[in-house]
C-alpha cells in the first residue's frame, strides 16, 4: 500500500483544499494518471498518481482542508480490497478574531477591492483574521497597493 501525500504546490503553500476527486475507490489508477483537484490560494491544479494500481481509499473528502505532507489517500496492488468510504467534509465557517472592515468579504479566495486599489486574497484575509482596515492603510506598491 503507497500513501498519498499533500502535494507542495508553491514555495509559500503550507495547505490544499481537496476541490474534486477524479478518481474513486476501487478504479484502476495509474502512474501519473491524475487522482484529484486540489485548491490553493492561488492555483487549482490536478495532483497525480505516483504510483499505479488501485484506489484502496480516500482518506480526506472534497473540502477539506489538508497541509502540506498529509495524508489523501491510499493506493494498493491491482485488484485490492476497497476500503470504506470517507464521509464528506463538514466545515463551519471560523469566526473572525475582530470584526471585518466593511468591504472586505471573510473568503480568503475572493478578490476585494478597496478605495480603488486591489487587494490580494491572501491580504484580503490576513487583514480579516487581524481586523486590519484596509482603508487605512497606505499602499506602497504599483496603483496603490
Amino acid at each position: 500500500m503507497t500513501e498519498v501525500r499533500m502535494p507542495k504546490l508553491g514555495e509559500s503553500v503550507v495547505e490544499g483544499k481537496i476541490a474534486r476527486w477524479l478518481k474513486q475507490p476501487g478504479d484502476t489508477v495509474r502512474e501519473f494518471e491524475p487522482l484529484l483537484e486540489v485548491e490553493t490560494d492561488k492555483v487549482t491544479t490536478e495532483v497525480t498518481a505516483t504510483v499505479g494500481g488501485t484506489l484502496v481509499r480516500i482518506v480526506q473528502a472534497e473540502g477539506a482542508v489538508v497541509a502540506v505532507d498529509g495524508v489523501i489517500a491510499v493506493i494498493g496492488a491491482a485488484g485490492a480490497a476497497v476500503a470504506a468510504p470517507v464521509a464528506p467534509a463538514v466545515h463551519a465557517a471560523p469566526a473572525p478574531a475582530a470584526p471585518v472592515a466593511a468591504g472586505f468579504a471573510a473568503t480568503p479566495l475572493a478578490a476585494r477591492a478597496s478605495g480603488g486599489a486591489w487587494v490580494s486574497p491572501v491580504v484580503g484575509r490576513m487583514a480579516a483574521e487581524h481586523g486590519v482596515d484596509l482603508t487605512q492603510v497606505p499602499g506602497t506598491g504599483e496603483g496603490g497597493r
